[in-house]
């Protein structure tokens, strides 16, 4: 069984046109008999011109969610693609990494590069502690 604890949970990534996507990132909080007791969310938008391809300045966002102290979480993360990417032809487009990095109380206890598909995004699921 898990300690309770707060979570925080990082996104990063070097991609030119990370400033293209839009991330949610919803967070349940559940205690020792697995009910919710929280629930931590956060919404970055991309560049909100639609017909833009250009890398803004923030195109390198670093991006945290902190949880209330809990025993287990499920964690979801969606990163959908606002723009089109800087070429139209697919061969051109190969998925991009985004790193998912959780710590607690100092200590990483999960680390993972997820593929994101430039054209369609991606969603992650993180269930904490793993079943």
């Amino acid at each position: 069984m898990a300690e309770t604890a707060s979570y925080t949970i990082t996104i990063t990534t070097d991609f030119a046109e990370w400033a293209r996507y839009n991330l949610f990132m919803m967070c349940s909080c559940k205690n020792a008999d697995g009910e919710s007791v929280d629930f931590a969310h956060l919404i970055s938008k991309g560049n909100a011109d639609g017909n833009s391809i250009a890398p803004s300045s923030d195109a390198r966002r670093k991006l945290q969610l902190t949880t209330a102290p809990c025993d287990s979480f499920e964690l979801y993360i969606y990163i959908v693609a606002n723009t089109l990417p800087a070429s139209r032809i697919i061969g051109q487009c190969p998925p991009f990494e985004a790193m998912v990095t959780i710590t607690s109380d100092g200590h990483e206890i999960y680390a993972k590069p997820h593929a994101v598909n430039q054209w369609g995004g991606a969603t992650i699921y993180v269930e904490f502690p793993r079943k």
